[in-house]
């Protein structure tokens, strides 16, 4: 077996040797899928339960990474990532993973999804019940399952972690030089209408006849820089897993709403971000819209799913790293955990989409896409979404301790997000990077689930998802 396993990692130097000679030209191409089965193969027999295990003491879950020592964890990263570290000097930090799957979840999501182990399932008309045909009611539809397609309605369904929410958001475009092109701020707003786990939300619906096709709305706008004051996008979903979401824009200059096409969701919401409405979350859009779901790797990898969250630094930044100028990422950190699950999917829904597949890099415990990446006809890379996550508590023996009151929810726990995104183009080299913020420009403010202070679902899809209520706010 020693040999067999030798053998192996000698090959794999040699393909990673030849793809990194690529890499330098431009060139680079992403390990073809049997060289992925390859590796499962093996991690099967050799999985590790700590990063020290897994690199023999090589590497401890305290370290920094960057050129000098990811040769070592070639195989927990996936190939951006790899080329990112050991050409463009991004680093970024270990942390140990912390197995309480609580802190893991928003704490009312994370009750609905315990409470749906192993109850629920998809019928002929690819609607998700249980065992008497009621509907889902929230979390995670199938937390322990091993389809590709559960897997991708967990996705689909548990995208939006909250059943109200407003994210505040700083963010840049870097170009391929390494400058600070453009910085922005802007908002996610979304209120839940089926699957909420909030009991205070769902009692403050008047009338839910009212929205019975309804799954939920969401929107995003911006509030700086002045340029695009105003540029909004709404989303109307619908429970029918098929359908796409009706998509409508706001132009500040013409102060109308347009309805767009479907496709539109895979077009940038402004040039150069690299992020668009089908990135949202790491799967912004139904399931039905997908196909050809496909399991291509289960195995151990780092994953930025704890302690990301920098209440010690002003308006929750982050470091930079990497790049020409050393700001074409964020410095962030990753947790080595021995079970992630890779699926590659297809537009189906989407004509001429101008990519081939997307594969999905996906933390097994709490089912959150912790990479995206998009690939040509030829295989090859062309784009790459990268998102962290943390629960908005700080860990004192990882993390600095100023500033380090924990956000809790109504159930006195403390809450979970998402905390970054780097959306990086492979062919232009540029880069959008965005993070959860305390609050941005425009006063908005990062709350979860907070009817007091934003209003009851009716009043909040009145004032952030309608024209009326969009005109007024940028009138």
């Amino acid at each position: 077996m020693k040999n067999k396993v030798k053998n192996f990692s000698s090959s794999k130097r040699l393909f990673l040797k030849k793809s990194l000679s690529l890499a330098s030209c431009g060139l680079f191409v992403s390990p073809p899928l049997f060289y992925i089965k390859k590796v499962q193969s093996v991690t099967k027999k050799t999985l590790a339960s700590s990063i020290e295990e897994y690199t023999e003491g090589k590497i401890k879950h305290t370290d920094v990474i960057s050129a000098k020592n990811i040769s070592y964890l070639e195989n927990l990263v996936d190939p951006s990532t790899y080329k990112e570290v050991m050409f463009e000097n991004r680093e970024f930090l270990l942390s140990p993973s912390e197995n309480d799957h609580e802190t893991l979840f928003p704490p009312f999501f994370y009750q609905a999804t315990r409470n749906n182990r192993n109850k629920l399932s998809i019928n002929e008309q690819n609607n998700v019940v249980d065992k008497a045909g009621a509907e889902w009611t929230g979390g995670l539809p199938f937390p322990t399952t091993k389809s590709a397609k559960e897997i991708t309605y967990n996705l689909a369904l548990g995208c939006n972690r909250h059943d109200q929410a407003v994210n505040a958001i700083n963010g840049s475009i870097i170009d391929k030089n390494g400058n600070v092109e453009q910085s922005f701020d802007m908002v996610f707003a979304s209120q839940q209408l089926s699957g909420i786990c909030n009991p205070s939300i769902n009692d403050s619906i008047e009338d839910k006849t009212r929205y019975k096709h309804l799954l939920k709305y969401n929107a995003v706008w911006f509030s700086e820089p002045e340029e695009l004051k105003g540029l909004t996008f709404t989303n109307k979903w619908f429970k029918d897993q098929y359908k796409f979401p009706e998509l409508y824009s706001f132009s500040p200059n013409t102060r109308r709403m347009t309805k767009l096409a479907n496709s539109r969701r895979l077009s940038e919401i402004i040039p150069n971000i690299n992020f668009s409405l089908s990135d949202a979350y790491g799967f912004g859009d139904p399931f039905g819209v997908w196909g050809n779901w496909k399991i291509v790797y289960k195995g151990p990898f780092l994953v930025s799913t704890q302690h990301n969250w920098r209440p010690d630094l002003p308006n929750w930044d982050l470091p930079i790293t990497g790049g020409l100028k050393g700001q074409s990422y964020y410095l962030v950190r990753k947790q080595y955990v021995p079970n992630i699950i890779v699926i590659d999917i297809t537009p189906t829904g989407y004509r001429n989409p101008g990519f081939a597949k997307k594969r999905i890099y996906i933390d097994s415990r709490n089912m959150t896409p912790a990479k995206i990446l998009y690939y040509d006809q030829s295989n090859n890379i062309i784009k790459s979404i990268e998102i962290g996550y943390s629960q908005l508590k700080i860990n004192s023996s990882i993390q600095p301790t100023i500033r380090n009151a924990p956000i809790l929810t109504s159930l006195k726990k403390p809450d979970w997000n998402w905390s970054w995104y780097i959306c990086k183009n492979h062919r232009t080299k540029k880069i959008g990077r965005f993070h959860l913020a305390e609050s941005c420009t425009g006063g908005w403010k990062t709350t979860s689930d907070n009817i007091t202070l934003n209003g009851t679902p009716d009043e909040f899809i009145e004032k952030y998802m309608t024209q009326k209520g969009i005109r007024k706010l940028f009138g």
